[in-house]
């Protein structure tokens, strides 16, 4: 009896096909700099792609796990924030109009991406005929998995300059003046490993929640004055540097001017909160929408039991993102909202509502205020002019970003010449700048240009500064700058300080005596699952509380 026995031919094994493209992309960003790699996770879909598969009904199935097994891995291999912060933000990204929406995807997938990806398939397309890409990229995507190559990305350190004695950031020029910088009481991470950084975090708060600062109730019968506080949004130094507007006369106007304010976050609604309980210590993301501590947190609070009555003021309606109940529930402003009837609209902001010209809005309040009988008024101005989004009406039709140049220049100039009007007024009032977070223009490797998710320094690096004005006031020296790093609490001291010594009971002061017990604040910000802190001038970032890498560079 003869047992035949049947050979069966074993199925080749199939190359990648067209996910060449795809991994040869990942290659090339992660050669850039641009991408991390993952070699389990990526490994594993290639396997997948590999297995030999009989049918068409199988293949398709396959493609329909790989492509957005694919797309999850190429978020995973990003540096992008975690997708779950842009589901939490899809509420609001539905009140955007069309072409915002628009601009946004391309910012993501522009013109330049596109013809990237159309000459890497044309390529394959060629090379495939005569050799085996896909050994290639197997290949390669070994070498690229090996240590050696996965080496972590560079901390961008920020370049700085000196100037006399001084060192001072390089993104913004300094006029002829003089530099008083507080002792330091920082202490500094004992590593950069998980437990201690988590273990910096946790005692930089506690120590946060025993700072206060009290304000002097003598200030109740000295002379008056009124408080004027312009917040803009999205304008940091680094937006103002690459508009070319770091010489801007505004920026020489300024009594005392801040070169190292950090403003603690990235989104509008937290940095108004954080400005409006500005006399405590930096609270933590979550703590803001609790209500503040102690009732002596709250600075509108302690300067109205100090005899000012309260204005506010806005060039928009405050309906996004509940942006004016947040400054009267969390804030404790009680004073409403004036009346903007009358203002021709100057441009369309992201979500389609109008947005009025800051010199037109604030000449308007300044006109009431002078026919008011209030003794004193202390006054908050917030402003979303260089928003990301708005469009400025007849305008330039191009894209948000190309006018931000513009409209910065003509949200300055309106300052600026705001602040000829009250120097012509002769009228007593104390205006102080300062911005919500920076618009984030350049971008990094972890957020397209206009994103901010994550409150990098780029973005949270932002110009405050402070301006006394009165008749026949005299300043009895330079204008100051304050090269220690600072947050909301130095501006708070500043005004009690301000408020203390009373410049209009003697009509003159000396900026330099003003900031001689600032309080210093370490670079700790935070939005809601983002945490960045700056460690010896290196930026860390945290997106789950409690793990820790070091910021990519740029």
């Amino acid at each position: 009896m003869t047992t035949q026995f049947t050979s069966r031919t074993a199925q080749p094994l199939q190359g990648l096909g067209w996910w060449n493209v795809y991994f040869i992309i990942k290659i090339a960003l992660f050669l850039q700099g641009i991408l991390s790699f993952h070699p389990l996770e990526n490994f594993a879909l290639v396997i997948f792609l590999l297995l030999p598969l009989k049918g068409r009904l199988l293949q398709i199935l396959r493609l329909m796990i790989a492509i957005p097994a694919a797309a999850w891995l190429m978020h995973y291999d990003s540096y992008l924030p975690p997708l779950e912060r842009l589901w939490a933000q899809m509420g609001q990204l539905m009140q955007f109009e069309w072409h915002y929406l628009l601009e946004l995807t391309g910012r993501v997938i522009s013109f330049q991406t596109l013809t990237a990806l159309f000459a890497v398939a044309a390529g394959y397309s060629l090379l495939n005929r005569v050799l085996r890409v896909s050994v290639i990229v197997v290949a390669t995507l070994i070498v690229i998995s090996l240590p050696a190559a996965q080496m972590p990305a560079a901390v961008a350190q920020p370049k700085q300059q000196t100037v006399g004695e001084k060192t001072i950031p390089d993104n913004h020029t300094v006029p002829d003046s003089q530099t008083v910088t507080t002792a330091t009481s920082v202490t500094s991470p004992t590593g950069t490993d998980d437990a201690s950084l988590n273990t910096y975090l946790s005692g930089f708060f506690d120590t946060e929640s025993e700072r206060q600062v009290l304000f002097d109730n003598r200030a109740q019968t000295a002379a008056p004055f009124d408080l004027l506080f312009l917040s803009l949004c999205s304008v940091a130094w680094d937006d103002i540097e690459i508009a070319g507007l770091s010489d801007h006369p505004l920026f020489k106007e300024f009594d005392v001017l801040f070169d190292r304010y950090n403003a603690a976050t990235s989104y509008s609604g937290p940095a108004v909160i954080r400005l409006l309980r500005a006399s405590c210590g930096q609270e933590t993301h979550r703590q803001l929408f609790s209500g503040a501590p102690s009732q002596q947190c709250y600075l509108f609070d302690n300067l109205k039991r100090l005899g000012f009555e309260e204005n506010l003021i806005m060039n928009h309606d405050g309906v996004f993102d509940n942006f004016l109940q947040l400054i009267k529930t969390e804030g404790q402003v009680s004073a409403d909202l004036m009346p903007q009837q009358g203002f021709p609209p100057y441009q369309k902001a992201f979500d389609g509502k109008p947005v009025y010209r800051d010199r037109q809005v604030l000449e308007d309040w300044f006109t009431h205020r002078q026919s008011d009988h209030s003794e004193k008024v202390v006054t908050l101005y917030n402003t979303i002019s260089l928003h990301d989004g708005n469009r400025i009406i007849r305008g330039d039709t191009s894209t948000s970003m190309a006018s931000y140049k513009t409209r910065l220049k003509n949200l300055l100039d309106d300052l600026y010449a705001f602040f000829q009007t009250l120097k012509q007024s002769e009228r007593n009032i104390v205006v102080v700048m300062i911005p919500e977070h920076g618009a984030g223009m350049k971008g990094d490797r972890m957020q397209i240009s206009g994103m901010r998710e994550i409150p990098s320094e780029s973005i949270t690096h932002i110009p405050v500064g402070l301006k006394i004005f009165g008749k026949g006031m005299v300043r009895t020296g330079a204008p100051v700058h304050v090269t220690a790093p600072s947050s909301h609490l130095a501006l708070s001291q500043l005004i009690s300080n301000v408020l203390a010594q009373n410049p209009y009971e003697t009509g003159h002061f000396d900026p330099a005596s003003l900031i001689k017990n600032l309080p210093e604040t370490p670079r700790v910000s935070q939005n809601e699952g983002s945490t960045v802190i700056d460690v010896n001038g290196k930026p860390y970032i945290s997106l789950d509380g409690n793990t820790w890498s070091a910021y990519p560079a740029h």
